[in-house]
C-alpha cells in the first residue's frame, strides 16, 4: 500500500512475468502473458538485454492493431495504453549513451525513428507506438554483477549487487513507484478498484483462452463486455432503489400499481443501461441486455411476494390493535373481511393458489385467537374458586 500525494492510498501489485519470450515456452503463450500483464497493468515494463531488438518491437503490434481499433469506435476513451517502460539491461554503449532516464530517452528516440527499408509493419509500430500510450521511457541498466550472473552462489542480497547497478535502481525504482508518480489503473476512462480488477483479470483472460494467437478485436470485446456490465448493474441498483421507494410502507399495494411501478422503474433501468458507450460487437451487448432484464424480471417476482407478505402482516396488525377489549369481535371479523375480500381478488386476479392458501389459513388463525381471548378469563375464574 502506498499513499499517493494526494491521500489516496494505492494498492500496488507487482506481477513477474518470468521467462516471457524465452525457449521454454510456445510463441502463443509468450504472447499471451505479453498481452495480459500489459493490459491489466498501468505500467508495464519490458525488460530487454543490451539493445531494443527488432523482434521486442515485433511484439508490439497486437497492441498498435488494437489501439488503431478502439480509437476508430464511436466512443473515445482517450489512448488505450497508459505507461511503457522499456527497461535496457547489461546496457554496453555507455560511450553513446549514460545509464539512466536521460541516456534512455535518447536511446529510444533513436530506435524509434523510420526509414524507407523497414517493412512496413515494423514502420507502423514505430509511428503509431507513442499515440496509443499515454507516456513511454526507456531506462538504460549496467550489468548487475557477475556474482548475480552466477545463479548457484546467488541468494538475492542486494550487497552482492555491483555498485553502479543499485545506484541506476535507486534513480529508476522512485520514478516508477515514487508518491508523486503513482497512477491508478485505468480502464474504459474510469479508475479500477480491487474488487474490479478481479472482474477484469477474469473477462481478459477468457478472451484469450484459445488455441490461436490473442486478437485485438477479443481484447475490443472483453473491454466491451466490461463495460455492458457495469452499466447493467448500475441499471439494476437503480431499478430496485425505485420499487423499493414506490413499495414502501406496510399496506399491501394493488397489483395494477406494482406492475406500473415495475414497467415505470424498468424503463428508466433500460435507458441507463441503452446510454453506455458502445463499443465492440453488437452480439456482447445484446447477450447482457438479456440477462439484465431476466434480473429484473426476477426482481419483479421477489417484490411481489414482499407485497404478499403485507397482506398477513395486515391482518394480524389489525388483529392486535383489538387486543382483550371488547371490540375484539368487531377487530376479527374486520379482519376476516379483509382477508376474505383480499383472497376474493386474489381468485379474480387469477392467482388461484394464493386466494385458495390465504382463506383457511386466515380463519383458522383468526378463529383460534378469538375463542383463547375468550376463554380466558373463563378458565381464570373457576381456577380461583377451586383455590
Amino acid at each position: 500500500m502506498i499513499e499517493s500525494v494526494t491521500g489516496e492510498m494505492f494498492a500496488v501489485l507487482l506481477m513477474d512475468t518470468q521467462g516471457t519470450f524465452d525457449n521454454n515456452s510456445t510463441y502463443q503463450q509468450c504472447m499471451t502473458v505479453f498481452a495480459l500483464s500489459t493490459i491489466v497493468s498501468s505500467v508495464q515494463i519490458y525488460n530487454v538485454v543490451d539493445n531494443i531488438q527488432e523482434d521486442a518491437l515485433q511484439h508490439l503490434s497486437l497492441f498498435v492493431e488494437y489501439g488503431r481499433m478502439a480509437m476508430e469506435q464511436p466512443h473515445n476513451f482517450g489512448k488505450p495504453f497508459q505507461q511503457l517502460v522499456f527497461c535496457v539491461r547489461d546496457f554496453k554503449n555507455q560511450e553513446e549513451y549514460e545509464f539512466g532516464e536521460n541516456g534512455g530517452t535518447d536511446f529510444l528516440d533513436n530506435i524509434l525513428q523510420t526509414n524507407p527499408e523497414q517493412p512496413e509493419e515494423i514502420k507502423a509500430v514505430r509511428e503509431l507506438l507513442r499515440e496509443y500510450f499515454e507516456d513511454i521511457q526507456c531506462y538504460l541498466l549496467p550489468h548487475p554483477g557477475y556474482k548475480v550472473a552466477e545463479r548457484q552462489s546467488f541468494r538475492g542480497h542486494v550487497k552482492d549487487l555491483r555498485p553502479l547497478f543499485r545506484e541506476e535502481l535507486k534513480k529508476m525504482v522512485p520514478n516508477l513507484l515514487g508518491p508523486h508518480n503513482l497512477k491508478p489503473k485505468i480502464v474504459n476512462g474510469k479508475t479500477v478498484t480491487c474488487r474490479k480488477m478481479i472482474q477484469y483479470f477474469k473477462e481478459y483472460a477468457a478472451s484469450f483462452d484459445g488455441e490461436t494467437l490473442p486478437q485485438p478485436q477479443s481484447i475490443l470485446n472483453a473491454n466491451a463486455k466490461l463495460i455492458c456490465i457495469e452499466a447493467a448493474h448500475e441499471a439494476k441498483v437503480n431499478y430496485c432503489r425505485g420499487m423499493d421507494r414506490s413499495t414502501y410502507g406496510t399496506r399491501m399495494m394493488s397489483e395494477k400499481k406494482l406492475l406500473e411501478a415495475h414497467i415505470k422503474h424498468g424503463i428508466t433501468a433500460l435507458n441507463i443501461y441503452d446510454k453506455c458507450p458502445k463499443i465492440g460487437s453488437k452480439e456482447v451487448r445484446s447477450l447482457l441486455l438479456e440477462k439484465l432484464q431476466e434480473d429484473i424480471n426476477a426482481e419483479l417476482e421477489r417484490y411481489k411476494r414482499l407485497n404478499e407478505a403485507k397482506r398477513v402482516t395486515g391482518c394480524a396488525s389489525a388483529m392486535l390493535a383489538c387486543g382483550d377489549s371488547v371490540f375484539l369481535g368487531i377487530g376479527l371479523g374486520s379482519a376476516a373481511s379483509g382477508a376474505i375480500a383480499g383472497a376474493v381478488l386474489t381468485l379474480q386476479a387469477g392467482v388461484v393458489s394464493l386466494g385458495i392458501v390465504a382463506i383457511p389459513i386466515s380463519l383458522t388463525t383468526l378463529f383460534f385467537i378469538w375463542a383463547y381471548v375468550w376463554t380466558k378469563p373463563c378458565f381464570e375464574k373457576i381456577t380461583n374458586k377451586n383455590k
